[in-house]
């Protein structure tokens, strides 16, 4: 498997010209500091089906419970065109093996959740992904996604960015074939980020680790990696990080002074009010760890990710 980690995202946001108009929506994020660490696949759904540069501008049309995408001055149905191209071409990503996408917000096909869609009946219009993105949703649910404005949030940030490297080494694991040995120890070194992101769902995972026997190995992997990535689409907010790093502190409460355990949950305070970032308490943490030798936190992927994960949770 390769080492790199690949990235679907709009092509208008990695700065081609392919809207509509032969504009694009660069985002410096994204091209800036992301482009650093993973290789992008851009991707515009409208071009690659085959419609040109200019073209007609698109909306999504609600038509008795059946969404269509038509062009907005001809009522051109170009449904079929764009829903023929995705099935083919979603089959290729997989082989591809994208861990995330990102894509533009607002468009038509490529939005998370802000895409106008029309009705046919005088309803007021409403808000939903783009046509191409609830293809992708279907295709593949629990695969990491975020609009190019969600980037610019910090907490949304953060998740894709957790998100997407636990699928790759997730990948990573599965090639190397169906061992319960290894998969104890992915979820051993996930723990604390499980945690953070779905406790009810981290307790989950925990419960069918413990029903796994050697004849029901590939039924605990395809269980496990379901439950894991749906545990990781809810958010690891502030509130939920300080209840692991509160945890974590727990394992120094009998080496710790009055003093130095009163200076980390300062910090952990000062994270969950927003004063000092995740990074503070994280490093403090580790500290410690390696101080007083605790194997289980400093393997733990939340306070040490990999290399290029660090810097891009840094950035955040």
């Amino acid at each position: 498997m390769s080492d790199s980690i690949k990235i679907g995202v709009s092509a208008c946001v990695a700065g081609e010209r392919v809207r509509f108009d032969r504009t694009h929506r660069r985002s410096a994020y994204l091209t800036e500091t992301l482009a650093k660490h993973v290789e992008f696949v851009p991707i515009c759904p409208e071009i690659a089906c085959g419609m040109g540069i200019p073209r007609e501008p698109l909306r999504q049309v609600d038509c008795a419970g059946e969404i269509r995408l038509i062009g907005y001055e001809s009522g051109k149905d170009l449904t079929a065109k764009m829903t023929n191209w995705a099935k083919r071409v979603l089959k290729g990503l997989d082989k591809e093996g994208i861990c995330g996408f990102v894509l533009r917000v607002h468009s038509p096909s490529c939005a998370v959740g802000k895409s106008r869609i029309d009705s046919t009946d005088g309803t007021p219009p409403k808000l939903g992904p783009g046509f191409f993105t609830r293809l992708l949703r279907e295709h593949d649910p629990l695969l990491p996604v975020v609009s190019s404005e969600g980037l610019q949030n910090s907490v949304q940030r953060e998740n894709f960015i957790r998100r997407v490297f636990v699928l790759h080494r997730w990948r990573a694991l599965t090639a190397k074939g169906v061992s319960i040995g290894n998969l104890v120890d992915f979820h051993t070194r996930h723990k604390m980020l499980i945690r953070a992101h779905d406790l009810g769902g981290y307790r989950e995972l925990g419960r069918l680790l413990g029903e796994s026997t050697l004849h029901n190995a590939e039924t605990i992997f395809d269980r496990y990696g379901t439950l894991l990535f749906k545990a990781l689409t809810l958010k690891a907010t502030p509130s939920k990080n300080r209840d692991v790093l509160t945890h974590a502190a727990g394992y120094f409460k009998k080496d710790l002074d009055a003093e130095d355990k009163r200076e980390l949950h300062a910090m952990i305070t000062a994270y969950a009010k927003g004063k000092v970032p995740l990074l503070v308490p994280v490093t403090l943490l580790n500290h410690y760890a390696r101080k007083y030798r605790a194997p289980y936190l400093t393997q733990q992927y939340y306070l040490n990710p990999e290399p290029a994960e660090l810097k891009l949770l840094n950035h955040v």
